[in-house]
């Protein structure tokens, strides 16, 4: 094992802006969702050990985020191999505590809101964020083909879309978690999080086939939809720079030549990209833009955007995503992050395969600007820990 002389917060930052590393730095993409489950459960856990025989406890938001961050900890945990980043979302309000409480009910715990009596169960809803209602989150998570008849126009998306200071965000208290990951482990770990560009946000209000068609049908009120997405997700980049993390992983879906044209792509999504990364980046976050779909085409072009790095899908479907490409087409512009397929090697894949691969992929990657091992997508929820142990260590045994 080469001996690692940087931490991996120094390590990340480096990678990322292009300097000099002492090992290759490994950032699995989306551990929050691979990790999901035991972070849930660790959390629900603390709840439990909280009612000691009674049925209901009213939640107090310090002791929440305390949870929450227990729960975080924990749920790294479980692998051998530390990965050089660390994954934090938002913690929920202070007024969403103060209206929720966790109940037991035929052994089972749930969250009940206390004005409406809706009863969501702990083991399988997502955890809280933000002030949403138990209601409105329930039907936040369902998958939407077409909703764009509910915007009428500029006034509805106003009223849908609303700008909350960042002075406000951080003093109801929803960010009041990840100041406290920084706090515990911002020293040592590169502390991130995953934001949507306005065009991958604005799914929410039109649906995936509203938002094709609304380029074409209702370009105005689409324009209109994506500056205040950018006015508002601008204020939440104020907030995570506030707590001081240090990077943002911000995904971006529909925008890859299999489904748009270049010139919606600069229309609808280039134009506000570039507000959007030169803003971030000026409050001192270094942004991984993640873009999905058939990004090759489009790279020279993302390259020219305000951020640290771009990272890329495995190849899938009809189309090829080589690192080697990749790396090529945006020429030392910005950093790379590797496209390991998690498919093909996580489930049941040799443990050897993985090394193989991610010692293939670093091959490629030191032709790069800086780059860091990782994933072209997150890894299935039945792949053994210990590939992920596989991937991280291979990367930290190879000198930079």
């Amino acid at each position: 094992m080469i001996s690692a002389e940087l931490t991996p917060r120094e390590r990340m930052s480096r990678a990322l802006r292009g300097e000099e590393v002492d090992v290759f730095p490994a950032a699995p993409a989306y551990l929050c969702l691979f990790l999901a489950d035991f972070e849930r459960a660790y959390y629900a856990e603390q709840y439990r050990r909280r009612l000691r025989g009674c049925d209901r406890y009213p939640i107090d938001h310090d002791e929440d985020t305390l949870f929450r961050a227990r729960a975080l900890y924990q749920s790294y945990g479980i692998l051998k191999e530390r990965p050089d980043w660390i994954e934090v979302r938002q913690g929920a309000s202070r007024a969403w505590a103060e209206r929720t409480q966790i109940v037991i009910e035929d052994g089972r715990l749930h969250y009940e809101d206390v004005i409406s009596g809706a009863r969501v169960p702990m083991d399988t809803a997502p955890m809280p964020r933000g002030d949403a209602s138990l209601s409105r989150r329930a039907a936040s998570h369902t998958d939407l083909w077409d909703v764009s008849s509910q915007l009428g126009g500029p006034q509805d998306v106003d009223e849908r879309v609303p700008v909350v200071t960042a002075e406000e965000l951080l003093s109801r208290g929803d960010y009041d978690l990840p100041r406290r990951v920084v706090e515990d482990c911002g020293y040592e770990w590169f502390v991130s999080t995953i934001l949507d560009t306005p065009f991958s946000d604005a799914y929410d209000l039109l649906g995936f086939q509203g938002l094709m068609l609304s380029q074409v049908e209702r370009p105005d009120l689409l324009h209109h939809l994506l500056q205040r997405k950018l006015l508002q997700i601008q204020e939440e980049m104020q907030a995570w720079s506030a707590v001081g993390a240090h990077g943002v992983y911000v995904q971006e879906v529909f925008t890859g030549a299999d489904l748009i044209s270049p010139r919606s792509y600069d229309e609808f999504v280039f134009a506000y990209n570039q507000p959007y990364f030169h803003h971030m980046s000026g409050l001192g976050l270094l942004p991984i833009h993640y873009v999905c779909g058939d990004v090759v085409p489009r790279l020279e072009r993302i390259a020219e955007l305000d951020i640290a790095a771009v990272a890329v899908e495995e190849s899938k479907k009809d189309f090829q995503i080589e690192i080697d490409e990749v790396i090529d087409r945006v020429a030392g512009r910005v950093s790379v992050l590797g496209n390991v397929d998690a498919v093909r090697f996580g489930l049941n894949s040799p443990l050897e395969a993985m090394a193989a691969e991610v010692k293939r992929q670093v091959r490629a990657g030191r032709r790069a600007r800086g780059f860091v091992v990782s994933t072209g997508s997150p890894f299935p929820l039945d792949t053994n820990p210990r590939l992920l142990d596989a991937l991280i260590a291979t990367a930290h045994a190879l000198p930079g």
